[in-house]
């Protein structure tokens, strides 16, 4: 074929324009280069069968005769087993050089090579290359296989979405960085999206609420790269606090756990934000109709970079719909919106509420054995509200504001011995703190309340491979925790101020089994603590079994036994402006008791062509609850006592995938049941208890267009009815409300309907725009989710108080990464 066409040619696949003077191409025909090459390969091509030369320019390409100077150039291209070039894969030649590949995985040496190629990138298996194997004229193809690894085989990759997928060990991991798309989010906010998992909930759709199996959220261990999370969502639960830009990967574990992760005894979601690699700079810009976000690494040099980033709502400032309906949400039946009346005030003119987070992280490699890394985290919400009076002489105006703020940092040095010796250390250390002031123009007083936690502590691990069958593991954790409540109120004057601090100490032991025929897989740890404040020691076994037949079928068995000494409690529904409820304490071995858990479960799981059915059943029993840890709002409001609950329940999901289409539909079942000492009847329907709930979904991807339409119901939750709707007088209290038997009853089924869509534009090889819209609650349902009684003082009447859920809420999102 003429020079000329072929020139013409590329410049059409390749985006580029080639100058070159007609004279010194007239003549050339040879055969057209592969169509699969890379840019720069043809280039080498051509050049090595017509003797011309070329320059580039950016996207211009200057064709030309003159001296042939460099005729001993080696080329090649590095793609991966589905022929996609590989970028930034390291080629070693000689004792101590290296060059690394292009975009296009393209590379060249000059002559002569003496020795041979090592050819090797991240997730891949390293490749040996012979010179002798470059020495034609042609850009040689350099494939690289996949590299497996064998802890983290998935039993499942594509489950609910791409991005989600089930491990071998019976956990999940979430990656935001390869997340598809979920009904109702515009974004992978991963504390919403694992509430699409079977057997997890929350009881008043928030990030700050949510339930694991009927338990309780601070019965969860949050943690981000080892520090442990006490605040977990911004608008007080409607939005996780920890941004979706982050490349990090989420584990979640509702049992099986491993004897590495202490206090809790419900699940446990491991956030991890360290690659193991440096990675290149890349930056992000979005926004959507609550705030603006931004994310970028830099890439410092050829071992290190540093990850920032950041959000700041501009609600304080901007009035979006999406702001007003969570407003509406969260406000409601408090402080805020006039308790006493339940009615919503006007927002615009007396409330100001904004909140940010920020993460800054630094990953340093020393060699190809050590890493280092130094992580940071900051949370807030600031809500700050004024009311105001006209009495016959002045103006009064009074101002109250909450406050909720989490700081934490962490440092870890990570040491690779050989391929089968790892070991860390790490500390860490963080500070939680929520503090309101609540000044009433009515009885002239102000209160003040203040939740303060002090964590930190250390640890180190060491992961060896014993043969290929056996992996062993070990390490030790010290923590030290310290929680302070206060409580000042200057009208009559009242202050009380309570500070407790405890040492815990944890050796840690862990055997993993895998079998030469992949059929076996097994897990067996034990976690022996030991509490030096009440001289406690204790040991908490865990283990996990599966066993795969064939590779249609999979059978799992997990069992543990779990401890945590913090919890949450609520002392009156009034706390903290009566929007953030809860506040943390430590157990004192006596009223309130170290929490234990156990747990068993046994599920199985089918795949084929497209197919996916589990099911699995459950039993799980918590000692050492509190009466005031349950948020009871009827005759047990202020009664303490302790005790336990115990849940039995069926998760049951079918999935179906074929080309572009996914669907999917999960169905919990589970009876949670209270046992509580001096508390009449002793056994009774747990708060948190969701009977039956019902999650589906359909996606449907087709190159960079997703859209979600999905539906979640479930039955409401239960509530304690007044017997009569008359007022009655209580032996010395006065009037009063004579409730029947707790929990007796059902607030109305919750259904909501949500839709979302996204589509990403690739602007150029490194740059992309996506657009995404989300609306949740497409029908506007109006659905109760909470339900309590109280006296009307004006009437001695018996009136209802009911807490809606999100009514219509659109949102929007718009993001540039480059």
């Amino acid at each position: 074929m003429e020079l000329k066409k072929i020139l013409e040619s590329i410049a059409l696949q390749h985006n580029v324009k080639f100058n070159f003077a007609e004279e010194d191409i007239f003549g050339h025909s040879i055969f057209p280069p592969p169509a699969t090459l890379p840019l720069r390969a043809k280039l080498v091509y051509i050049s090595n069968r017509t003797n011309l030369l070329y320059k580039e320019n950016g996207n211009y390409i200057i064709i030309y005769k003159g001296a042939k100077t460099d005729t001993n150039r080696l080329c090649a291209f590095v793609v991966d087993e589905y022929g996609q070039p590989v970028d930034n894969a390291v080629i070693q030649y000689g004792t101590d050089k290296k060059i690394v590949t292009g975009s296009d995985g393209y590379f060249e040496l000059p002559r002569p090579v003496l020795t041979d190629l090592v050819v090797g990138q991240m997730g891949f298996q390293t490749r040996t290359v012979k010179p002798k194997e470059l020495l034609d004229n042609d850009c040689k193809e350099i494939v690289l296989s996949l590299e497996v690894n064998e802890l983290e085989e998935i039993v499942t990759e594509r489950y609910l979405t791409s991005g989600i997928s089930k491990k071998k060990d019976g956990s999940f991991s979430i990656k935001p960085d390869q997340f598809g798309i979920l009904p109702g989010l515009t974004e992978p906010d991963v504390l919403l999206a694992m509430q699409q998992l079977p057997g997890i909930n929350s009881i008043d759709e928030t990030v700050s609420n949510i339930n694991v199996r009927g338990g309780t959220h601070d019965q969860n261990l949050f943690t981000w790269n080892g520090i442990r999370l006490f605040q977990t969502g911004h608008f007080f639960g409607l939005i996780s606090a920890l941004s979706p830009n982050l490349a990090h990967q989420v584990k979640i574990s509702k049992n099986g756990t491993s004897a590495f992760y202490g206090e809790s005894v419900s699940s446990a979601i491991d956030i991890s934000s360290r690659p193991s690699d440096i990675g290149n700079n890349t930056t992000s810009l979005g926004t959507n109709m609550i705030g603006l976000e931004f994310y970028t690494r830099i890439k410092s040099g050829e071992n290190a970079n540093f990850d920032i980033s950041a959000r700041r709502s501009f609600t304080d400032v901007l009035d979006f719909p999406t702001y007003s309906k969570y407003s509406k949400r969260i406000f409601q039946n408090t402080v805020v919106t006039q308790l006493n009346n339940s009615m919503d005030v006007n927002y615009k003119s007396d409330k100001e509420f904004f909140f940010y987070d920020f993460t800054g992280q630094y990953h340093q490699k020393l060699g190809d054995k050590d890493d280092i890394y130094v992580d940071m985290l900051c949370i807030n919400n600031s809500l700050d509200f004024a009311q105001g009076t006209i009495t016959e002489t002045r103006v009064v105006t009074e101002v109250s504001d909450l406050n909720q703020l989490t700081l934490g940092g962490t440092a870890a040095w990570r040491r690779k011995w050989s391929d089968t010796h790892t070991s860390e250390f790490g500390l860490y250390g963080s500070y939680y703190n929520v503090d309101g002031r609540n000044a009433s123009i009515e009885f002239n007083q102000v209160k003040e309340q203040e939740n303060t936690i002090l964590d930190a502590g250390f640890h180190i691990s060491d992961s060896y491979r014993l043969n290929p069958l056996f992996n062993i593991k070990s390490g030790y954790q010290y923590n030290e925790i310290g929680i302070e409540n206060g409580d000042k109120v200057n009208e009559p004057q009242y202050s009380r101020t309570v500070k407790e601090v405890l040492r815990s100490h944890a050796l840690i032991g862990e055997l993993e089994y895998d079998s030469p025929n992949r059929k076996i897989y097994s897990r067996a740890g034990i976690r022996g603590n030991y509490i030096e404040q009440f001289g406690m020691l204790y040991a908490e076994p865990r283990i996990q079994v599966s066993f795969s037949p064939n590779v249609l079928w999979q059978i799992e068995l997990l069992a543990e036994q779990k401890s945590q000494t913090a919890s949450q409690i609520v002392e009156l529904q009034g706390d903290f402006l009566g929007i953030e409820k809860r506040r943390w304490i430590l157990s004192n071995d006596k009223d309130i008791p170290v929490q234990r858990s156990r747990q068993a479960s046994v599920g199985v799981t089918y795949k084929d062509k497209g197919w996916l059915v589990s099911i699995e059943n459950f039993y799980k029993k918590v000692n050492g609850i509190t009466s005031y840890g349950q948020a009871f709002q009827d005759q047990l409001e202020l009664i303490q006592a302790t005790g336990s609950y115990t849940v039995v329940g069926t998760e049951f999901l079918v999935q179906k995938q074929f080309k572009g289409f996914y669907a999917w539909l999960s169905y919990t079942w589970n009876d949670n049941d209270y046992s509580f000492d001096n508390i009449i009847p002793e056994k009774f329907p747990s708060s948190f208890e969701i009977k039956h709930t019902v999650n589906s979904a359909a996606i449907y991807e087709w190159h960079n267009f997703k859209v979600a339409l999905g539906s979640k119901w479930y039955t409401g939750k239960p509530v304690t009815p007044p017997l009569s709707q008359t007022v009655a007088n209580v032996a010395d209290s006065g009037p009063g409300i004579i409730y029947a038997s707790p929990n007796s009853a059902h607030i109305g089924n919750f259904f909501q309907v949500n839709f979302s869509a996204s589509y990403v534009f690739n602007i150029t090889e490194k740059s992309r725009l996506q657009l995404g819209v989300s609306v949740l609650n497409i029908f506007n349902r109006k659905n109760i989710i909470n339900r309590y009684y109280r006296l009307n003082n004006d009437n001695d009447a018996i009136e209802v108080v009911n807490t809606y859920s999100l009514e219509r809420t659109p949102n929007a999102l718009i993001k540039l990464t480059f």
